[in-house]
């Protein structure tokens, strides 16, 4: 009797068991349809802009920085300033379409509100954005846990935060309803966090229609990529070597066992020079050829000048490699790390850390070496002389290294500045002033056009594609415009800063590709210029 009892008991046990999973199995099948149904219903990102105007404010903390206030942790978002007075209550919009993940107006206590999003890529991938230091008001309190939200919509306004009114921004990759401290003991890219000015950066290029494929890096580029004659590239990060095929897919890398400097071309083959100065061949297999030591420390990208190599050392010389790359052809002492470098025809053009310009003849003879008051631009002169655009004016500068200003009226130059003699005969000037301005002058030195570009920063470099003018920076601008009349054509932005390497080519395969920074990005370029070229 005591057996049949307990025979019962466990079928019934069993019974209640099967019965609580099965109501559990469905609970979390209904919660995880629910949960992709409200994901699927808030759509895929299909544009992104940044949660404030950045031509108002600016990064005061960046990512990743340590804090002394914080016991040398590490930031994990930006923190965006926009002047005293001008940024408590300032609106604060969703970078992109998403869904709320979490909202609190005291989700950091004293310090404000956090509203968390999370986006749906085109490419499947998810990240989720983060506003911090925010309050809600009448007319925008924070959205609600769970609501799809487009992108633009306000979820808030700049709180009174300490030490002052700012907006901390982030872009993680987990944590969708966690706020999270702000700082964290480990290097925050370790933590699934992104670099947020990158990331809306990047993925702002990427969704234009003009976009056919990137690839990224993930350390600097140290060295221009090389293009190979079916337009695939060799580029070089960090000791890695890659291939990519005309459509930006990886074919082959190669873990380098020591650090290399740059890439060129030797007798038709794809050349690799290490830093400490030996010289490789690299096969169009993805091998490795016999090498050669030169025995020259070399810490710089190549500058090509007609059939020489040049390079800078860490001793602070110049080096030119003669054209079997294995004879030094000259050096010259006393040459400061190199920030800018332009070879004409008669002499090469160095401009240095501190602002130094040096003239150097192809011989290696030091021609001139003049201290600028801000670092300007080169380029190509009358005559293959060398034009030199500094805040003092525009010049040129002979075979002998005598300067000459020859246009009296040229807008200062400076850092962001750069100089084009265009096919059409007409001169382009993009100054360096606070609004940066590029300017067309015709034959006889009169104005064209000009058109103000705002929000561009850092190198500058233009170049002419038949009817029309491409500016690149290495702050990662992408911008054309009508070589004829100065109208904007088109513009995009990557992420780049004061010190990326600059690199683009424009191919019969109608391809610009441009490299800046840890990416090179292929944009088709009928698409991107419209009917501007026509």
């Amino acid at each position: 009797m005591v057996q049949t009892l307990k025979r019962q008991d466990d079928k019934f046990a069993r019974v209640i068991f099967w019965c609580l999973f099965c109501c559990a199995f469905s609970l979390s099948w209904s919660l995880n349809t629910g949960f992709a149904a409200a994901q699927d219903q808030c759509g895929v990102v299909s544009s992104i802009a940044f949660p404030v105007d950045r031509a108002a404010f600016q990064i005061v903390q960046d990512f990743g920085v340590p804090s002394p206030r914080h016991q040398g942790r590490y930031h994990t978002g930006e923190d965006f300033y926009g002047g005293r007075g001008m940024t408590y209550g300032q609106p604060v919009r969703a970078i992109a379409d998403g869904r709320v993940t979490y909202s609190a107006p005291t989700g950091w206590g004293r310090d404000g509100g956090v509203v968390i999003i999370e986006h749906t890529f085109p490419d499947g991938s998810i990240a989720y954005s983060m506003y911090g230091h925010m309050e809600q008001t009448a007319p925008h309190p924070f959205p609600a846990r769970y609501n799809c939200i487009k992108g633009g919509e306000v979820v808030g306004v700049v709180g009174n935060a300490r030490p002052a009114p700012h907006l901390h921004f982030e872009i993680r990759l987990n944590q969708p309803d966690v706020p999270g401290a702000g700082y964290t003991p480990q290097l925050p890219e370790t933590l699934g966090w992104r670099r947020a000015s990158q990331y809306v950066l990047n993925w702002g290029t990427w969704l234009l229609p003009a976009h056919n494929w990137h690839v990224e890096a993930g350390d600097d580029l140290i060295a221009p990529p090389l293009e190979l004659p079916d337009h695939s590239l060799l580029f070089l990060d960090s000791t890695r070597l890659r291939d990519s095929t005309p459509d930006g897919r990886v074919l082959w890398r190669i873990n380098l066992e020591k650090p290399a400097v740059g890439l060129s071309w030797f007798e038709g083959t794809p050349l690799l020079t290490y830093a400490d100065g030996a010289m490789q061949p690299v096969n169009f297999d993805g091998t490795l050829g016999d090498g050669w030591a030169t025995g020259m420390a070399l810490d710089g990208a190549p500058l090509f000048a007609g059939d020489l190599l040049l390079f800078h050392t860490p001793d602070e010389r110049l080096v030119a490699f003669a054209s079997d790359r294995k004879t030094l052809a000259w050096e010259r002492a006393g040459v400061p790390p190199i920030r800018r470098a332009f070879a004409a025809p008669n002499l090469i053009g160095l401009i240095t850390d501190g602002g130094e310009m040096l003239v150097v003849s192809p011989d290696g003879a030091l021609l001139d070496r003049a201290q600028l008051q801000v670092r300007g631009s080169m380029g190509l002169g009358a005559g293959g002389n060398l034009l030199a655009y500094t805040q003092g004016g525009l010049w040129q500068i002979d075979a002998a290294g005598t300067w000459a200003l020859t246009k009296e009226d040229a807008p200062p130059g400076g850092a962001t500045s750069a100089v084009l003699s265009g096919a059409d005969g007409r001169l382009y000037l993009l100054s360096g002033e606070t609004i940066p301005t590029l300017n067309a002058y015709h034959l006889d030195g009169s104005s064209a056009w000009q058109i103000e570009l705002t929000d561009i920063d850092g190198q500058a470099e233009l170049a002419q594609y038949g009817g029309v003018l491409l500016l690149t920076t290495t702050f990662g601008n992408i911008i054309v415009v009508q070589a004829e009349t100065g109208a904007l054509c088109s513009r995009a932005q990557v992420y780049g800063d004061d010190r990326a390497r600059l690199w683009h080519s424009l191919s019969d395969d109608g391809v610009l590709r441009v490299a800046v920074a840890d990416q090179i990005v292929g944009l088709d370029w009928v698409t991107f210029i419209g009917g501007c070229g026509v």
